[in-house]
């Protein structure tokens, strides 16, 4: 990529406060996705199963995004800072065992089935780590508050 691009982009993405923004879907889509699964596989809902489906398809699209504009909006003050190291590999990791997890759930949707056991557990330990990564990504940010 053209550092004058990479430059422009950088500053896009810090001066709009992109990153922040993002963040918000990833950290709704998800977790309304899983929680509709639940509730279609408890009510026996066609209309909730296709709710997970669609929310996480949109959560896969966005979240390399958030990703990226994390890195892109990484300060100076956020170097050293260990919980801030963590969540920006965080976000990596929650970007690939996401994709993984929709390609799963893509298996489910084409079979229009319920999903599996497994796939709760999996889905829900995905969750938790966005959960701890929206947290030191928080606490950086509203510490100083």
């Amino acid at each position: 990529m053209d550092l004058n691009i990479l430059i422009a982009l950088k500053h896009f993405v810090t001066v709009t406060k992109l990153h922040p923004i993002l963040v918000n879907f990833t950290a709704a889509l998800v977790p309304v996705s899983v929680t509709s699964d639940l509730l279609a596989g408890y009510f026996k809902n066609q209309s909730l199963r296709d709710t997970a489906w669609w929310t996480l398809l949109y959560a896969v699209i966005i979240t390399p995004l958030t990703a990226l504009s994390g890195w892109l909006f990484w300060m100076k003050d956020d170097n050293g800072v260990a919980g801030m190291t963590v969540h920006k590999w965080l976000g990596i990791v929650l970007v690939i065992l996401l994709t993984g997890l929709f390609f799963r759930r893509w298996q489910f949707y084409k079979q229009k089935r319920e999903v599996s056991a497994t796939y709760f557990v999996l889905a829900i330990a995905l969750v938790a780590i966005l959960v701890v990564q929206g947290h030191l990504g928080g606490t950086q940010v509203f510490s100083g508050m």
